[in-house]
């Protein structure tokens, strides 16, 4: 019985879906990177290159992150969450339980998947 309100959780699948956008967002890094100093590379040679392609990437997420982190001080990565305000004034976020299939994992995974193939044949050239 507690296998059907793990089902129906919206966590379920959530994990898997992380991983592949984490997986995603890697290859997609890499691909682009390569171009990146390549690029560079024309202009600066291959090690100065890199130095200030490292450079520009820490700067851009130092300032993404910190947007990301501080925009309206509350923080939540879970859609599945609600506040809820507990006896003492408290508020807590608290699990959801909404239909099945919210997270669409194998959908998920094929449009990833589409996406590093249609990179690969036009432009990245990483793992092909």
């Amino acid at each position: 019985m507690a296998g059907v309100g793990f089902i129906s959780n919206q966590s379920a699948g959530k994990g898997a879906i992380a991983a592949l956008t984490g997986l995603l967002g890697l290859y997609m890094t890499a691909a682009m990177w390569v171009e990146f100093n390549e690029a560079l590379g024309a202009f600066f040679g291959p090690s100065l290159g890199v130095i200030v392609g490292t450079l520009v990437f820490l700067i851009y997420q130092d300032r993404k992150n910190v947007r990301e982190f501080t925009a309206g001080q509350n923080y939540s990565t879970s859609e599945s969450t609600t506040l809820v305000k507990g006896a003492d004034g408290r508020y807590t976020h608290a699990e959801y339980n909404i239909e099945k299939g919210r997270n669409p994992v194998i959908f998920v995974a094929i449009i990833y998947f589409a996406i590093v193939l249609i990179s690969e044949i036009s432009w990245a050239d990483l793992i092909l």
